[in-house]
């Protein structure tokens, strides 16, 4: 178990979604690698430069729009953000989605 492990509140599942987001200053295609109900870390499609800090807002296919800020983000295409928004809606969701995932492997 790395240190980066300990550090994480809520079990991450590894994920193949297709998602679509956008930051302030551009918007992008990409896939979900893994997701919890605390964040999700993301892999777009090209280079896509965003800084730690910066506002993240996702769509993940049949799923409602979900805000988050950029935790951790690479020189190239992957990205890890937290959701600004906890609760019941973020759980469904990540439920969803983790369930979806599991029935077609």
């Amino acid at each position: 178990m790395t240190k980066e492990d300990n550090r994480r509140s809520h079990e991450r599942v590894p994920v193949e979604n297709p998602v679509e987001g956008s930051s302030v200053t551009e918007t992008f295609d990409g896939r979900l690698k893994d997701i919890s109900i605390g964040g999700a870390a993301i892999e777009s499609q090209g280079s896509f430069e965003i800084g730690i800090g910066a506002p993240v807002e996702l769509r993940v296919e049949n799923f409602r729009s979900v805000a988050g800020h950029v935790v951790r983000a690479t020189d190239g295409n992957d990205f890890a953000i937290a959701f600004d928004e906890s609760g019941v809606e973020i759980r469904q969701m990540v439920d969803e989605i983790t369930d979806t995932t599991e029935e077609n492997q």
